[in-house]
């Protein structure tokens, strides 16, 4: 194997387990954090709701499940990107997230404001970005941003890890995405 090949080969082993571990770590984390653990009967659920102070959201119930389903699909990205990264396909992975996550993608329509204004920008009047625009927090909208911002600089990081196999950068963006996704959920909750 010549010293090129094994360099490379070294750093795919790296951020298949640096990768490897971050999944783990966030699926047990995302497990840790659900309100409806299996071993969890009706009473403690009852109470482990009524202890819940994040901000409830009220939200008319078509963008209730579209907001659901975006949230679903986020995590479908996230867990695309991993698996990428874990292969070694920065290039792969830099694209799943800019087109399906970063400011770019439609996913990110509804947390965008024109410069100079805290109202999201709006491409089709009655759309569901405008309904959630009216119901959702500012402070919500402001997380999602800085998600879809994040996920932006990931897909450069990784685009840039492609060309030198160097994946330090592209995990600390990935990092800065799933942080403002536990922001968001550790503040906030669907009724």
């Amino acid at each position: 194997m010549r010293s090129h090949d094994c360099q490379v080969w070294k750093t795919s082993m790296r951020s298949l387990a640096i990768a490897s571990i971050f999944t783990f770590a966030l699926i047990g984390y995302a497990h840790a954090q659900t309100d409806l653990q299996p071993t969890m009967d009706h009473k403690m659920h009852m109470a482990a709701m009524a202890n819940d102070s994040r901000q409830l959201l009220d939200f008319p119930p078509p963008m209730k499940a579209h907001m659901l389903s975006n949230m679903r699909d986020h995590l479908q990205v996230i867990s695309e990107v991993v698996d990428a990264i874990s292969k070694a396909q920065f290039g792969k992975a830099a694209k799943i997230a800019g087109d399906r996550l970063g400011l770019d993608s439609p996913a990110a329509e509804g947390c965008k404001a024109p410069a100079g204004t805290s109202q999201p920008q709006m491409s089709t009047p009655g759309s569901m970005e405008q309904m959630m625009a009216q119901f959702m927090p500012e402070g919500m909208r402001n997380i999602g941003y800085s998600m879809h911002s994040a996920a932006s600089d990931f897909a450069t990081a990784a685009s840039e890890a492609a060309k030198t196999g160097d994946s330090k950068a592209a995990l600390a963006a990935l990092s800065r995405v799933t942080q403002q996704c536990v922001a968001c959920h550790s503040v906030y909750r669907l009724q």
